[in-house]
């Protein structure tokens, strides 16, 4: 602060400002400025938002029944899921790459029914008996809820 003018605490007794010649504490004029114009920029945002709902609602729903509009990507027990949803092989989206992971990991037989390893047997087996650890050796088959994301993965692999 320049020289004859107090340096403001909060802990500063207002006595201490009579040397200065001052009354009392100066006033904090920045935080209550700070608090006026969120106040009014608050006040604004509500003034908008009530302007905009009351205007015709069908020029705001244009864009977003434009966005929702598109081929449906169907499948038993699953109507109305959109192509993005899932992982499948659609025509805008570019080429179709099998994931070479997903390959390693879901073995797919004749019939179409999809396999994969049984979880629990990497580490911590000492406790295991050996009927329990040659149980977790066998393959699996894999969920009917999860037959979608192992389609999307196995682009050219027929699965039932």
């Amino acid at each position: 602060p320049p020289l004859g003018v107090a340096p403001y605490h909060p802990s500063m007794p207002a006595s201490d400002y009579a040397a200065f010649g001052e009354d009392a504490a100066p006033r904090q004029t920045r935080s209550t400025v700070f608090m006026i114009m969120s106040c009014l920029l608050n006040v604004l945002l509500l003034v908008g938002i009530f302007v905009l709902s009351r205007e015709d609602s069908s020029a705001l729903a244009a864009p977003v029944a434009q966005r929702t509009a598109g081929p449906l990507y169907v499948m038993p027990g699953m109507a109305g899921v959109r192509n993005t949803d899932i992982l499948s092989v659609d025509a805008n989206r570019g080429k179709a790459k099998t994931r070479k992971a997903a390959a390693k990991r879901y073995k797919v037989t004749s019939t179409g029914k999809v396999f994969t390893k049984m979880a629990g047997k990497q580490h911590l087996n000492t406790k295991m008996s050996r009927k329990q650890q040659l149980a977790l050796s066998k393959k699996r088959r894999v969920e009917a809820a999860d037959i979608p994301n192992v389609q999307g993965c196995l682009p050219f692999v027929k699965v039932k």
